[in-house]
Formats: structure tokens, C-alpha cells, sequence
């Protein structure tokens, strides 16, 4: 009769635990689950709010060099002398070489936040025409 109740009871305490362990699993994924859809919904809210990027860059640059060119202009005819430099003279090349906006690369990690590890890798800068 001990060994039969110390057996019932060993039973009763494995089955616990198991539940305990479902339990737990269940939780995780319900968080997992959660993690995942905030991530969605920051992807699309960059999506639609995100104007920093490589084309827009560049049209942003490509007027702001032309405002101070015409700028330079101006004061050389002023002044009376030579022009001496050009457009690209106001253009800085490395300018958008890093845009803010790569919705994609956040929304990835992100995701791999929600699991527990962020793999990384070594990629070149894109280089903004």
C-alpha cells in the first residue's frame, strides 16, 4: 500500500509538471505571437511614414546644391569675377550614403529580437545615385 501511494503521488507530481511545462510553452508562443505583430505594425507605419530614402535623398541634395550654386552665381556677377566652380562643387557625395529608412532591415530585426538571437552580418553601404 506505501509503494502504490508513493507511486500514485509520483505520478500525480510528473503529470504537474508536465502541465507546468505546457503551460509555459503555451505563454511563450502567446508572447512570441504578440513580439511578431508588433513588429508588423511597425513595418507598416514605417512604410507609410518613412520619407528618408535613398531617392528622396538625393532630390532633397540635388536642390539644396542648386539653391547654393545659384547662390554663388549671383555673388560672383555682384562682385565681377571669374565663376570658378560648378553644380557638383555644391553636391556632397557621401551625403546619402546613409539613409535612415530601410524598413525591411527593422522589420527583420525585429523579428529575430522576438526569438532571442539577432544574427548580424557585414554588408557594404548602398551608395545612392
Amino acid at each position: 500500500m506505501n509503494t502504490a501511494f508513493r507511486l500514485l503521488f509520483c505520478l500525480i507530481i510528473l503529470e504537474l509538471s508536465a502541465c507546468a511545462t505546457l503551460k509555459s510553452k503555451i505563454t511563450h508562443h502567446k508572447t512570441l505571437s504578440q513580439c511578431q505583430q508588433t513588429c508588423f505594425q511597425q513595418l507598416n507605419y514605417c512604410k507609410q511614414n518613412c520619407t528618408d530614402n535613398c531617392r528622396d535623398c538625393s532630390t532633397k541634395v540635388d536642390h539644396f546644391a542648386k539653391e547654393n550654386y545659384l547662390e554663388y552665381l549671383h555673388e560672383v556677377k555682384i562682385q565681377g569675377g571669374y565663376i570658378t566652380r560648378g553644380l557638383q562643387s555644391y553636391r556632397d557625395p557621401l551625403q546619402c550614403r546613409k539613409v535612415t529608412c530601410n524598413c525591411s532591415a527593422d522589420f527583420n530585426a525585429c523579428n529575430q529580437g522576438c526569438s532571442g538571437v539577432i544574427q548580424k552580418r557585414l554588408q557594404p553601404v548602398p551608395y545612392c545615385s
